[in-house]
């Protein structure tokens, strides 16, 4: 797509919005043409004007994109999906052809605008760069200077051609003010000067033609999936298909989450790995070579834990690494903990919780944050009320909300099952009453819904399922019981416990209420739905002993079978995940704290439940686990101690918690800008450059780092991370990435996300964005560095510098290592 063209403000005749034109055989340029025009204006959800960050639009989901994610996008309420984050000229003018009637090989075509060159190869054509005279709906490619013809910049739409032989054009994905749109662009007389204005100096173009001749008729489908499913748990999709005079030969599917499945067949199994509204996709393919493409939208549940997992969206197609939120009490009041897949950071977040209860975190899109996971943490306030602090788009924000929870009171929420994912939350007052407060239309109301018989206010725990959820609580008999929300008036009686004892309620793979406790001799144990709420629950002892008082915490995780997409594995992304097709690619693992003071873990991978134990912490409890459901992102035990928070985690790219366990402990202070300034080298000479530039401007030692992936997540957070790279191998490897180093992102050897910037900052640069600190000298190199870190902390350069060494270009081979 075209990097920086300001819009024309002209404004064609617009045809139909509907988008559902079809053609006689004989006049696709006519319809293309049409087609196009009445696409005019639609722009990106959110609202963007320029690349850095999210691009999304509805085609690449109609359309079956390439990438399918949806992270930080918005819904289009006009073709009724969930947004893509995919660069969208070629899906744009894939999916006018696909109603304009065309339905030759349409396969071929796919994100890169390059593959309509493929496609024109294919129908006995040859594109040559600069020549021809363009005709009404012929696609216009755009080639950097030695591109051609393997990777093209752009493609666009002719819709007139004037008497004088100049052109109107259509082109998605231009970036403009003050939106990335389909814009029209009408009398271009020079294509090749409209080219390098639009991309860059030297860019050529050639011409792509549609068919002339009769298109064979499309196949029919129909797509099943559920309209509700929960995060972690595997749902089943069906989709059948009719070739109309030829055989179906493969299905494709999306998912809109990332995670794409390589299966050809019509039934596949998926779990989504967080809340929202996702658009499933299927192309149902002929042997003929003729497809159609076929959405449905689910919305995904996911209950509160102590954990808040959002996906990172700096990269347009992949929503790794994870960011993390972990809430706790600090002087002052609150305190997040904050990981970006390469440091935790303390954030001072604004709240004031009540000495005793939990902090109950929930990340769900929030439709003022342009449908972007954002971290939410619910909490009983020193006042007493319930209160709400949360990631607004203009900073951190705290608020108090309709309700009492009482002292001591655990607070669990949940989204509800209506599209747009609305919070919940349920907590138990100082009247024994089970409470609702929840938001709808972006007012939140307070409702009491039944007495809960002798609960202790600290038991509350939640589980989801598709059709709502399911509530827990005990009480000091030992009696657990569970209810729905919509049923409250009767709680079941479900199994008999330890007095007192904590509850960690889960949804297991194959997507019921479970709920795992210290059964009343004293040994785990795990209840599970087994029928309607009313009906039959099953009862199962687990190995391991808790010990007395121990809090629970239990979850799903992603099984090691799950392997990740190659690099190259068309039509997938790099880093993409494979979906196997057993029912369920999902494990069960319960955390609580032995007699002698460790932490431990039952878990069940689907061949029977195992106990591992894990470091020891003196003196800790058990805050909260997670498991986002992802490779690369590992199983999670959080503890609270007398020295703050630790994490303790699996190996890298890997959730099983057979593996080996490390711990870390977690800031116990405020980051500062000092914090948040990296020095990153990727060779020894460099590395001691770096040392010394961060001596000399007083930031502390640790802004050094030399692993690739963590200066990969923090580049990728440019908006909060100001990236020097110290000499030539950093600047090489964060620009080119030549010798393809391992990354958060997946991306293969010569592709990363990052541009660099030169001068003198004092502030991140924005997403991402790193700040060349290579010159071309190892003096120079060592000066540089070391002028730009102070200047970075001091907001001035040293004492007597008067002006900076001149960066170098980063170098294109591959140099240094990636830690």
């Amino acid at each position: 797509a075209a990097t920086g063209h300001a819009a024309s403000g002209v404004q064609p005749a617009r045809a139909s919005t509907s988008g559902t034109a079809t053609a006689a055989p004989a006049d696709f340029r006519q319809a293309i043409a049409a087609i196009a025009l009445s696409q005019v204006g639609i722009g990106a959800t959110p609202v963007r004007n320029n690349f850095n960050g999210v691009d999304c639009d509805p085609y690449s989901t109609m359309v079956g994109g390439f990438s399918a994610n949806s992270d930080g996008c918005g819904y289009d309420t006009t073709y009724n999906v969930e947004n893509e984050n995919e660069t969208w000229c070629s899906d744009f003018a894939k999916w006018v052809w696909e109603h304009a009637g065309i339905t030759s090989d349409m396969n071929t075509l796919n994100a890169g605008a390059a593959s309509f060159y493929t496609w024109a190869t294919q129908h006995g054509q040859s594109p040559k760069l600069d020549t021809g005279t363009p005709r009404v709906g012929d696609s216009i490619l755009f080639y950097a200077p030695g591109e051609f013809p393997s990777v093209a910049d752009h493609v666009g739409v002719v819709t007139a051609v004037h008497p004088d032989g100049s052109i109107d054009m259509v082109n998605g994905d231009f970036a403009a003010n003050p939106d990335i749109h389909v814009e029209y662009d009408p009398d271009i007389t020079n294509l090749s000067k409209f080219a390098a204005q639009e991309e860059a100096p030297g860019e050529k173009w050639a011409i792509v033609s549609p068919p002339a001749t009769a298109q064979k008729p499309a196949p029919t489908g129909v797509l099943s999936a559920p309209a509700t499913a929960v995060a972690g748990s595997a749902g089943h999709f069906h989709a059948s298909g009719e070739g109309l005079g030829s055989p179906i030969s493969a299905y494709y599917w999306t998912f809109g989450d990332g995670r794409t499945t390589n299966a050809t067949g019509p039934d596949v199994t998926h779990a989504f790995s967080e809340p929202g509204t996702y658009t499933v996709s299927v192309t149902i393919t002929s042997a003929a070579g003729t497809s159609v493409t076929l959405n449905r939208n689910v919305h995904v549940l996911a209950p509160s834990s102590a954990v808040a997992s959002v996906p990172d969206d700096g990269i347009w197609y992949d929503p790794m690494p994870v960011e993390q939120y972990v809430f706790t009490r600090a002087a002052g009041g609150l305190a997040a903990d904050w990981w970006d897949g390469g440091n935790w950071l303390r954030l001072s977040v604004p709240g004031d919780p009540s000495a005793t209860g939990n902090l109950a975190t929930l990340a769900y899109p929030d439709a003022g944050n342009a449908d972007a996971m954002t971290p939410h943490a619910f909490y009983r306030s020193s006042g007493g009320s319930l209160a709400e602090t949360y990631q607004a788009t203009s900073g951190w924000k705290t608020e108090e909300l309709p309700g009492s929870p009482a002292v001591g009171a655990t607070i669990v929420a949940t989204n509800t099952t209506s599209t747009g994912g609305d919070p919940e939350v349920f907590f138990l007052d100082a009247a024994g009453n089970l409470d609702e407060t929840a938001q709808s239309g972006g007012t939140w109301t307070t409702r009491t819904l039944s007495h809960v018989p002798t609960a202790n206010p600290g038991s509350l725990a939640l589980a989801d399922t598709a059709t709502g959820p399911v509530l827990f609580a005990d009480g000091p008999d030992g009696a657990i019981r569970a209810a729905s929300p919509d049923s409250v008036g009767s709680w079941t009686r479900v199994s008999e416990g330890a007095a007192g004892a904590s509850l960690a309620a889960f949804t297991t793979p194959d997507g019921h209420a479970a709920v795992a406790f210290t059964g009343a001799h004293g040994g785990l144990a795990e209840a599970a739905q087994s029928g309607p709420l009313a009906g039959r629950w099953t009862v199962t002892a687990l190995p391991g002993s808790p010990a007395a008082g121990s809090t629970l915490a239990a979850t799903t995780y992603l099984l090691p079978s799950q392997i990740p997409a190659q690099p190259g594995d068309f039509p997938n992304p790099p880093g993409s995940l494979t979906d196997s097709n057993a029912v369920n690619p999902f494990g069960t693992e319960v955390f609580f704290m032995t007699s002698s003071g460790a932490p431990a873990v039952s878990y069940d991978g689907g061949t029977g439940w195992k106990t591992a134990a894990l470091p020891t912490v003196h003196g800790a409890s058990i805050a909260g686990a997670s498991a986002f459901a992802v490779q690369e992102e590992p199983s999670e035990l959080f503890l609270s101690g007398a020295g703050g928070l630790a994490e303790e985690t699996t190996g890298a790219r890997s959730g099983d918690p057979s593996g080996t366990w490390t711990s870390t402990a977690l800031p116990t202070a405020s980051a500062t800008w000092a914090n948040r300034v990296v020095l990153y080298a990727a060779d020894p000479a460099s590395a001691s450059a770096a040392q010394a530039a961060a001596k000399e401007a007083g930031l502390p030692a640790s802004s050094v780092v030399r692993s690739f992936s963590t200066a990969w997540a923090d580049a990728l957070n440019g908006d909060s991370y100001l990236v020097l790279a110290v000499g030539g191998p950093a600047v090489g490897g964060l620009y080119h990435n030549a010798c393809g180093w391992a990354n958060p992102s997946g991306l293969p050897a010569g592709m990363t996300p990052f541009s660099y910037v030169t001068g003198k900052w004092k502030v991140p640069p924005g997403v991402d964005l790193f700040a060349d600190a290579a010159s071309d000298t190892a003096a120079h190199t060592q000066s540089l560095a070391t002028d730009l870190a102070y200047y970075a902390l001091h907001g001035s350069l040293p004492p007597g510098v008067t002006s900076l060494p001149a960066a170098s270009a980063p170098p294109s081979g591959c140099a240094g290592s990636p830690s």
